[in-house]
């Protein structure tokens, strides 16, 4: 069977890409989204989500590299030393600190933005992820959200390069795109073994492609015609246009395209014609018990 996690970052940065988001989900084929829970919008965008759209699945976005942290700097000194001492790093800085970064604080700060999440919507995320993919930038990062997901009995994303297997494009990968594991894994090391092995569900491809010029129509009908068995998550981030949403996000007019090309109506018409089940992150966990 063909099963399809479609998956928007983000929700919360901004009410634009929250709204964004819901409309992709309510008219589109979004079945899924990860919540950045230390942003202005977190909180009226999960009433919001709760009240309109009760069957899209919420995850928590683990955070290192925007605003500022739920925990107070004082218990995050070696974290934010990369920053201003207030807010977080931006993503270059802590790429280039990774190998050096306090794991207990990054530990703490990240269950504390599941811990919010389980304040404001009464029950645990169905999955992690996180932003500018930094939970997978070394091998501690990697362990500390595993453990994270088996504390909280939740999924994660995996993007790795055992995922949907490549077609054929001369394009070269997004930057940032953490389809190669950092040089301090294990060798041998399996992210998927490992996550298995922790009990902690996660799909088998993962497509992270669908982004700024390589966001077409041409690429989304090719993932959807050539999906393999399996689970695959495909990553996005649609957004509405407003006045704001440049001053917020350097991927902004991105935002809006792909919004337009997740309410396709092609995309539910490939979706039945190739006989694809939609699913959230909580969804898979129950296929694979």
């Amino acid at each position: 069977m063909k099963y399809l996690i479609v998956n928007a970052d983000d929700y919360g940065l901004a009410a634009s890409v929250s709204a964004g988001i819901r409309q992709a989900h309510l008219q589109g084929i979004v079945t899924s989204t990860t919540v950045m829970m230390n942003m202005p919008d977190t909180e009226p965008a999960l009433r919001l989500a709760a009240e309109l759209c009760p069957n899209l699945g919420l995850g928590v976005h683990l955070n290192l590299t925007a605003g500022t942290p739920l925990l107070p700097p004082s218990q995050l000194p070696g974290l934010l030393r990369l920053g201003d001492g207030g807010r977080f790093p931006r993503e270059p800085a802590l790429r280039a600190a990774a190998a050096h970064l306090p794991i207990n604080e990054v530990a703490a700060e990240w269950r504390g933005q599941i811990e919010r999440f389980i304040h404001l919507t009464g029950s645990a995320p169905d999955h992690l992820d996180s932003n500018h993919n930094s939970s997978y930038v070394t091998y501690p990062l990697f362990q500390a959200m595993l453990a994270l997901a088996t504390d909280y009995g939740c999924a994660i994303r995996l993007p790795f390069g055992a995922g949907r297997p490549e077609r054929q494009s001369d394009r070269a990968p997004r930057p940032g795109a953490a389809s190669v594991l950092p040089a301090d894994f294990p060798a041998g090391f399996s992210p998927q073994a490992r996550a298995r092995q922790m009990g902690v569900a996660a799909p088998d491809w993962f497509v992270d492609d669908f982004y700024g010029d390589q966001a077409t129509l041409a690429l989304l009908t090719d993932v959807l015609d050539t999906l393999p068995d399996g689970v695959t998550e495909v990553m996005c981030h649609p957004a509405v246009a407003d006045d704001a949403l440049p001053q917020i996000s350097s991927y902004n007019s991105g935002r809006v395209a792909e919004l337009a090309l997740l309410t396709h109506p092609l995309m539910v018409e490939k979706i039945q014609a190739n006989g694809i089940v939609r699913l959230t992150f909580a969804q898979m966990q129950a296929l694979a018990r």
